[in-house]
């Protein structure tokens, strides 16, 4: 065990290893970040926020997370979601976003939150 970090507090390493939860902005289910994408705002003057995806989790300020499904990015621009919870104002361009779940769906397989919905469909 050592001692040391701010406070003089103990650096055991078990928040380290533990897996960092998110909740998806569009559907509102939580996941480890490393199944939802994070969103970054990319502002320019005079002209419409663009959101842009940060899949390496490395790019500056505030982020928002989504699942790598266009339902939850729908859901997410449906319910101004992102500019909630990103704190901006006015409009938002998500087509950089759009585009890169877009890319991704045909290469990944369903989704973990969205796999169990066929189950859940029956007909009586």
């Amino acid at each position: 065990m050592a001692v040391g970090g701010p406070g003089g507090r103990l650096n055991i390493g078990s928040q380290r290893d533990a897996a960092v939860v998110r909740t998806c902005v569009g559907c509102r289910r939580r996941a480890s970040a490393a199944e939802l994408l994070r969103v970054v705002v990319q502002r320019s003057e005079g002209s419409p926020n663009r959101l842009v995806p940060d899949p390496q989790r490395r790019l500056s300020g505030r982020g928002a997370h989504v699942h790598h499904d266009l339902n939850c990015l729908e859901q997410a621009v449906r319910k101004r979601a992102f500019a909630r919870a990103l704190r901006i104002e006015g409009t938002v361009d998500v087509e950089a976003v759009r585009t890169h779940v877009e890319s991704e769906s045909a290469e990944r397989p369903t989704p973990a939150h969205e796999a169990g919905r066929d189950r859940m469909k029956t007909t009586r």
